[in-house]
């Protein structure tokens, strides 16, 4: 069995930096810590290895593993986890990996290194399976790995839904305005639930896509009057998230020529959409974060959980869709 100082020794420094990385004190390079993790992977090491596999079912921690803190959908998600934790009587360790797969794989040993009893993760990475292992309690929130359990929300059934909505708005020329996302994402079924009613609807559709992490729209205001010159007759639009419809809207007023009428349609039921007064398809955040919780501490229990559990979605009209309804105030 490897040991921290089998761990020091491959990479060449002394037991106390290793000891810092896995604690994250104290200023050690960004280089350094990548050796540190890649010999912790080699040698298959987690300190108190024996201790762990006695301890694991009573210790009272557990992990969440985030993108970002700072955006409305993964900030309510942490909110919700943390007093799920708190009414099962579990302390919560946030990491927030910036959407990095080396920060990403440095927390979830971080997280195991501080004995945790399971990690709740929201994995944006391409391939988590090479680093999250289906014999560790593992929970995925909005996200399908092989072999983990997930909790999401019915994202296709919330794209059927916005396009719905946007044809009783009385749109007929619709676009659809998201980050470009891979298919592995549940969020992905969102796109196709719209495209696909759309299709059935006999909407007239086009497509906007940003950058795959611009999940704050950064760049939709340089580009917005040209989607709107290539397509003057748009008068509907999905925004994929509320940030994304916020943005929209209060970029809008920047246009030299704007649509006659423009219906608009959010996604996630965040706050930002009741600022804005904009219709939106409501995850139930809340009730996702709960059921995370409640299915990690069933696995570390060792009893069986579902293998995908999907949450219903619902739909609040305010002013920015239904008959008659104009985002641009005509």
């Amino acid at each position: 069995m490897a040991t921290l100082k089998d761990v020091a020794a491959k990479v060449g420094v002394s037991i106390t930096t290793v000891s810092r990385v896995l604690n994250n004190r104290g200023a050690i390079s960004e280089k350094t810590r990548e050796k540190v993790f890649q010999a912790m992977k080699e040698l298959d090491y987690f300190p108190n290895e024996m201790a762990r596999s006695l301890s694991n079912r009573n210790s009272h921690l557990l992990g969440l593993i985030v993108p970002y803190i700072n955006h409305p959908f993964f900030s309510l998600l942490t909110d919700a986890v943390e007093l799920a934790c708190r009414r099962e009587g579990y302390k919560l360790l946030l990491c927030a990996s910036g959407n990095s797969a080396q920060r990403e794989k440095e927390h979830f040993s971080m997280l195991r290194a501080n004995n945790v009893a399971g990690v709740l993760v929201c994995s944006r990475l391409d391939d988590a399976t090479d680093y999250l292992k289906a014999d560790f309690p593992l929970v995925s929130i909005e996200r399908t790995i092989s072999d983990i359990p997930s909790v999401s929300c019915d994202n296709y059934k919330g794209g059927t839904l916005a396009a719905q909505e946007l044809a009783e708005s009385g749109c007929r020329h619709v676009l659809l305005l998201g980050n470009r996302v891979k298919k592995y994402m549940p969020a992905y079924l969102r796109y196709q639930g719209f495209e696909e009613e759309c299709l059935r609807l006999r909407l007239a559709l086009r497509k906007y896509h940003l950058g795959e992490e611009d999940l704050f729209a950064e760049g939709l205001q340089d580009n917005l009057a040209a989607v709107f010159d290539e397509d003057p007759l748009l008068d509907g639009v999905f925004a994929t998230s509320d940030v994304l419809a916020a943005r929209l809207v209060t970029s809008l007023a920047s246009l030299r020529k704007k649509p006659e009428r423009l219906a608009v349609v959010g996604f996630d039921g965040v706050n930002v959409s009741e600022y804005c007064n904009i219709s939106t398809v409501v995850q139930p955040i809340t009730q996702m974060g709960a059921y995370a919780v409640h299915n990690l501490i069933r696995r570390i229990n060792g009893e069986m959980v579902p293998d995908r559990t999907v949450l219903p979605v619902s739909f609040l009209r305010r002013d920015s869709s239904g008959p008659g309804a104009n985002v641009l105030g005509r």
